[in-house]
């Protein structure tokens, strides 16, 4: 035996193939798990911008439809009216009232709804004559109240406008102060008035006397109405009162039932339901 035939072979030559196995192996499994652990397709989905809402004016309410009867010139007159109108427009378009009318006993500056029915009653038998004039002591302007003031004053069934806050005694200096036969200690002078209000001054002696049925809710003033006020309204609870409070307080005063659309938690609905209890500046 030579010794060529006897020298061993090379480290290297006698683990080629085990080697090979091993680097073969290593190969498969590191594609395997390339494969395995690649991150699927992401799917880009390009969604098209929302239109942009177009702003729908509010509209205005249409003529208000009222039924009148009674003591004036044009008895059970279906007549068409504006809206935000008076008891006295409704007069005003059945002809006026009659000398008889006794207009102490109907709320001129009650606000009118569609549907109503406005009756003048005529004064009794044996009661005291009254006027059938209507003394108008100030021209309504923004921001202002227009109450009824009859009875025992100077200027009886008179129409006075007077400033947001103002109370009884003031619509009673407004229409001349009461008379000398007036019962004062009948009549809260220090309640606060509100859009539409009727001031009756009774006189001494009298306790017959029968004010008229309130013509519909009253209007809250959104502008300067409190926290009592605006709860008192529908669907408007503390809280949300306190909202309308705050964004008043925040953004200045509401202008229309867009500007308070933007108090949080007041939507369409409330808004809609509001529309005829609420007044604006």
């Amino acid at each position: 035996m030579s010794a060529s035939e006897t020298r061993p072979l090379p480290l290297l030559e006698r683990f080629r193939w085990p080697l090979l196995l091993v680097v073969a192996v290593a190969t498969l499994t590191g594609v395997a798990v390339l494969l395995t652990s690649r991150p699927r397709p992401v799917t880009i989905t390009v969604l098209p911008p929302e239109p942009t809402a177009v702003p729908t004016a509010t509209a205005t309410p249409g003529p208000y439809m009222v039924y009148v009867t009674g003591a004036v010139a044009n008895p059970e007159s279906v007549i068409a009216l504006p809206f935000d109108s008076r008891v006295l427009h409704a007069l005003e378009a059945a002809g006026g009232p009659l000398p008889s009318a006794d207009l102490e006993r109907i709320n001129l500056a009650g606000r009118l709804n569609d549907g109503d029915q406005v009756h003048v009653p005529m004064r009794e038998s044996g009661s005291a004559q009254a006027s059938a004039s209507i003394v108008t002591v100030a021209t309504p302007t923004p921001g202002t109240y227009t109450v009824y003031v009859v009875g025992e004053v100077m200027q009886p069934q008179s129409m006075v406008a007077l400033p947001v806050g103002s109370r009884v005694e003031d619509a009673v200096q407004a229409a001349g102060g009461p008379t000398g036969k007036a019962d004062l200690s009948r009549v809260n002078l220090s309640q606060v008035l509100g859009d539409g209000d009727y001031v009756y001054i009774p006189p001494l002696g009298d306790d017959a006397f029968i004010t008229p049925t309130p013509n519909g809710p009253r209007r809250v003033h959104i502008n300067y109405a409190t926290a009592e006020e605006l709860d008192d309204l529908p669907g408007i609870g503390p809280a949300l009162a306190q909202a309308i409070l705050d964004y008043r307080t925040e953004h200045g005063p509401f202008s229309s039932l867009e500007d308070l659309d933007n108090v949080p938690g007041l939507g369409p609905s409330k808004l809609d339901a509001l529309r005829d209890l609420i007044i604006f500046d």
